[in-house]
């Protein structure tokens, strides 16, 4: 099969040549919730395509199938958090939470660190006091989805739908082709989106530890507000042989390799920060960027991740059992916009989809995080 690294670097030329504003011709404009089914449902074809049950082959996720591993982490509000921020999970100044992190290759099927793809941080923040045992929480998980690039190169659910209806999920040159270039009307080409595309699977890092990772995409905060998230290192990692390497060396596991050579050497740490969305962007467009000059970040807390053994036995499978939605959040936080409600159908149906194949269970996080 042929990968979308090809059409990168026809994106690349493309995208420094033309721009065409205009949306294509080739949009729908089926009812939302319609769209939303197709889009849930076409997601588990491809799964079921991708792994044929006569193979018995393990299931992967739909999106970031390939983890660099799991971590264990705590989360603290800002203890100086101004008042107006102070909502949901952020409600308490100085409040601590215990959390896990699986780090990922954005790509449908696993593949080598060095092929272009975005890089992914899911963060799952667990409503229980990190110095207690007990495994109760008072409220379920709240989960925050990030990659390595502010924005996402799909703007509503009609593109959504139609990304997915060509068999865009799969990553191949032909089926990406078919969305981003469907014919030889230059008019009809997506190329600004290819160029989101672009920029973002060209985006070297060396390790899951030194980059920085954003929502992309919007979510409420508070009566009338809506914010994205982002993530960054507190410090660049200590520079060691892994920090070093070459994104384009031959090791096809380079990412977790760094990520558990920089956390058996000590911790890190990241900030998590919100960004209030501009009054005249609008929320069904994922593409648009929020100018930091309209809207500068707003620290929330800190993610801290503790020295220890990403590679220790049992901790892969709790990580592969782990399941993340970005519809896990606190009244309040609420994901917003037509590309998260689809994600949170797709999510849910994908990973029911995973675990039945897969005769396993979703793993507890306030359990697992007391094991890890």
């Amino acid at each position: 099969m042929r990968k979308i690294p090809a059409l990168l670097l026809l994106a690349g030329a493309l995208a420094g040549a033309f721009y065409f504003a205009g949306r294509s011709s080739h949009e729908n404009s089926v009812p939302d919730n319609v769209a939303i089914e197709t889009i849930a449902t076409e997601a588990v074809a491809a799964l079921a395509e991708a792994y044929p049950a006569d193979e018995k082959a393990l299931v992967r996720r739909a999106a970031h199938a390939k983890a660099h591993g799991c971590v264990k982490a705590t989360f603290q509000v800002d203890p100086a958090l101004p008042e107006n921020l102070r909502v949901g999970t952020f409600a308490q100044p100085g409040q601590r939470f215990k959390a896990l992190i699986r780090f990922s290759n954005s790509a449908f099927t696993p593949g080598p660190d060095r092929d272009p793809g975005g890089r992914g941080m899911a963060l799952k923040l667990i409503d229980a006091d990190p110095d207690r045992a007990d495994p109760s929480r008072l409220r379920p998980p709240h989960d925050i989805l990030f990659i390595n690039y502010p924005i996402y190169f799909l703007a509503n659910i009609e593109d959504f739908d139609n990304f997915m209806q060509v068999g865009g999920i799969n990553g191949d040159l032909e089926h990406a082709k078919a969305y981003f270039l469907p014919d030889r009307n230059p008019f009809d080409w997506r190329l600004r989106e290819l160029s989101i595309v672009y920029r973002n699977a060209t985006a070297e890092i060396s390790s899951p530890l030194g980059a920085e990772y954003f929502s992309m995409t919007p979510y409420g905060f508070g009566p009338g507000r809506a914010i994205k998230y982002a993530a960054k290192p507190c410090a660049p990692p200590e520079a060691g042989p892994t920090a070093q390497d070459n994104p384009k060396q031959d090791n096809p596991n380079y990412l977790r390799r760094a990520l558990t050579e920089e956390l058996k050497a000590g911790p890190a740490c990241f900030e998590l920060f919100a960004q209030q969305r501009p009054a005249d962007i609008s929320l069904d467009d994922a593409t648009q960027n929020w100018p930091l000059t309209a809207s500068p970040m707003v620290s929330l807390g800190r993610i801290d991740i503790s020295q220890q053994d990403v590679a220790a036995a049992g901790r892969d499978a709790l990580c592969e059992n782990l399941s993340y939605n970005p519809g896990n959040a606190p009244a309040g936080l609420e994901p917003l916009g037509g590309i998260n409600r689809a994600r949170i159908e797709l999510y849910s149906r994908a990973s029911a989809y995973r675990f039945g194949r897969n005769g396993a269970a979703p793993t507890d996080a306030a359990r697992a995080w007391d094991q890890f």
